[in-house]
């Protein structure tokens, strides 16, 4: 068996997956493996060189991309030494892609800004693909993307739930890096950069708490993304921080795109036990809130506070402007390119990497701290005392 140094034991040893590279380019090199030679499989490689087989992949792609091998899908990889590449070959060997479900508001740009920034940097060019939060076409343009052999893939997923493993197998065995935006796969491990939505709804909903309110509602979309789940869990987590049981008729959610439903959220907040205030899962469904709560004589802030998330350009500028929990959109562009270039050049971990970024509270003019003095509507609901 091949001796690797140990990481632990010296840091300044390379990855695991770049000193596995380096043995098997020297057996190319030497002449071991000649030029046409199959390599041993994948398990194989495993077994001899006692890593688990993401290292292995991270090596194959590393010398595949550096000219020594050609892996062919359902065959197995094969030496090829000097493998002529051809203009547009080496042109689109330069190219990132950058694949989002919409762009209805400030936010996508922000990210493809920054990542779009990174990439230039390392003179790589960007390659920006729109699905129309079809679930179908996000599948045949990555497919597409792959066929084309880009570098790599920044996906901001349609849901969390609905893309083939299959697919992310033949992205990982054609050699194509890719890292997810906002939310991941469930069931599928890969990079991902993402805010903390756990965290920054906790430390949102509590601030509601701190102006005095009790009946803290939560409003979301009818979504399978893990970025909304999480947020959830964040409000739930504050309630029970605050001794708040959970009570069903202060949530609310709502489909959301393409067409928002604000019959439901009127009816939300006509009812004697209306919330006081409202977590908005995310600036959009803030806005639709401020329209609902028109159409059924409330005032915001005097009525109604709003908590939105995201900080949108237009949250600033509404009347009154939105008090929100600000995702740093263009960072999380940057930490994704960044974290492809590092996949590209065998930078990066050995396994998977999951990072996420702060949101940041934002304090504007849409939240109010409750009065003492209670309206006649409040107090004929039971628990609304402020204190209680």
């Amino acid at each position: 068996m091949p001796t690797l140094l140990d990481r632990s034991k010296n840091p300044d040893a390379p990855h695991l997956h770049t000193q596995v590279a380096a043995i098997l380019k020297a057996r190319i090199e030497s002449g071991v493996w000649p030029n046409g030679t199959s390599l041993p499989s994948e398990k194989e490689l495993c077994a001899e060189f006692d890593v688990a087989r993401g290292t292995i992949r991270q090596a194959l792609q590393t010398l595949e991309r550096d000219g020594y091998l050609r892996r062919e899908q359902g065959r197995g990889t094969f030496v090829q030494l000097n493998a002529p590449a051809s203009g547009s070959d080496r042109a689109q060997s330069r190219r990132l892609a950058f694949v989002v479900p919409y762009v209805r508001d400030s936010s996508v740009p922000s990210i493809l800004i920054g990542f779009q920034q990174v990439a230039e940097q390392a003179n790589f060019s960007v390659i920006f693909n729109h699905v129309n939060n079809d679930l179908k076409q996000q599948e045949r343009v990555i497919r597409k993307l792959a066929a084309e052999r880009v570098a790599g893939i920044a996906l901001y997923p349609v849901d969390s739930e609905n893309l083939p493993l299959s697919l992310l197998a033949s992205l990982a065995q054609a050699g194509i890096p890719l890292v997810l935006i906002d939310r991941y796969l469930r069931g599928a491990a890969t990079d991902y950069v993402m805010t903390d939505h756990f965290g920054g709804a906790v430390r949102g909903v509590h601030y509601l708490f701190e102006q005095g309110h009790r009946r803290v509602g939560f409003v979301s979309w009818l979504s399978p993304a893990v970025s909304m789940e999480h947020r959830y869990l964040g409000y739930a987590q504050a309630l029970a921080e605050r001794d708040v049981p959970l009570d069903d008729r202060l949530l609310c959610r709502v489909e959301g795109y393409p067409v928002f439903d604000y019959t439901r959220l009127a009816d939300y907040l006509s009812g004697p036990d209306r919330p006081t205030a409202v977590f908005a899962g995310n600036d959009q469904i803030a806005i639709a809130l401020y329209r609902a709560a028109g159409s059924v004589g409330l005032s915001i802030p005097d009525d109604l506070s709003v908590l939105g998330f995201d900080n949108l350009d237009v949250s600033a500028h509404l009347e009154p402007p939105l008090t929100t929990l600000a995702q740093s959109f263009t960072q999380i562009g940057q930490t994704a390119a960044d974290l492809l270039l590092r996949r590209l050049r065998g930078e990066a971990s050995d396994y998977f990497e999951q990072i996420t970024l702060p949101a940041q509270l934002i304090v504007r003019g849409s939240c109010r701290r409750l009065e003492l003095a209670l309206t006649a509507q409040q107090m004929s609901a039971p628990g609304d005392a402020v204190g209680i």
